[in-house]
């Protein structure tokens, strides 16, 4: 009986965990070849398996850059396409150069990660696969800087 008294704790923090990771429904990163989001990687696709839509999640994208990118904005549009088929397209534009432009700092003073919600509160309206493209709108065939791009996804607590 003691030995099952002492084991509760263990259970309970493994609970919990668990509990936690379910919050996060995706993430994925991809790596740019010399830190560089060039024209030819211009559009991203992640095929995102919905299985529960009954509450809403927040879709997130995050730039990691090293040094000073060679563009002060940065466009990008993501499109949602549903399992039927149905588009959702939405615009979102980081803004390297705007001090109040929210970011993590990386390992080294050089590094940052600029995180941006792209859908701060998204009903899925089906089950199935959805794809997410993301594309980047940017008026250079380089850009240097752009080490990856993240996108994840996570339920929200229904309120």
């Amino acid at each position: 009986m003691k030995k099952n008294i002492r084991l509760l704790p263990l259970i309970i923090a493994a609970l919990l965990l668990a509990s936690c990771s379910n919050k996060m429904i995706f993430d994925e990163k991809v790596l740019f070849p010399d830190a560089n989001w060039a024209f030819e990687y211009k559009e991203i696709v992640f095929d995102v398996p919905i299985k529960d839509i009954s509450k809403p999640c927040s879709v997130v994208l995050e730039l990691d850059l090293i040094g000073t990118p060679n563009v002060e904005k940065f466009q990008i549009t993501i499109t949602i396409i549903t399992p039927s088929g149905g588009e959702l397209i939405r615009n979102v534009m980081f803004n390297f150069n705007n001090p109040k432009e929210p970011f993590i700092q990386g390992a080294t003073k050089n590094e940052k990660i600029y995180r941006l919600i792209a859908y701060p509160k998204r009903y899925f309206s089906e089950t199935g696969t959805y794809t997410f493209k993301v594309d980047q709108y940017s008026h250079k065939a380089d850009n240097y800087g752009i080490r990856s791009l993240r996108m994840y996804i996570e339920k929200l607590k229904e309120e």
